[in-house]
């Protein structure tokens, strides 16, 4: 019984240490799904934003995206919701300002595509990619837009 105390507190305790919320004022944004903020404590922190996938800046719309955000969050102070770390070392989370989902709002704004290979269970996201969609918002108003994750390995062949 002891040991099975022992066993959930530590599963607890694990769960825990990944509820991480980290503030910080935006001093980078590198695309329409990265940035690089300044934390309060001093440290420089690149965030991929977790379920979204912005066009390259070199693809179409590449720059549109990014201009969104910027004008969004560059040089504002912002929170992001942990999720995980990426093959880059960067920080995946959802990123907050003045209490809005960012990462939801470029979804709904037709800014960004919707990373289910990343985020498949996240249906907010996947019903905010179809209303942009079906309302035809930034990207959408093309009739086939290549999303970024073909648009890079399209790159890598060449």
């Amino acid at each position: 019984m002891r040991k099975l105390l022992v066993l959930i507190l530590s599963l607890f305790m694990m769960v825990l240490s990944f509820a991480t919320t980290i503030k910080g004022k935006v001093i980078k944004v590198a695309d329409g799904d990265t940035i690089t903020i300044l934390e309060e404590n001093g440290d420089k922190t690149r965030v991929r934003f977790y379920g979204i996938d912005a066009p390259e800046k070199k693809q179409e719309y590449g720059i549109k995206s990014l201009d969104v955000l910027k004008k969004l969050i560059d040089k504002k102070e912002v929170e992001i919701d942990v999720k995980d770390k990426d093959q880059y070392g960067r920080i995946v989370g959802v990123v907050y300002y003045n209490g809005m989902n960012v990462n939801l709002h470029m979804l709904e704004t037709g800014n960004v595509w919707w990373y289910k290979q990343y985020s498949k269970h996240n249906v907010e996201f996947g019903i905010a990619e179809e209303k942009a969609k079906l309302e035809k918002l930034g990207l959408w108003k093309e009739s086939n837009p290549t999303p970024p994750w073909v648009f890079r390995k399209n790159q890598k062949k060449k």
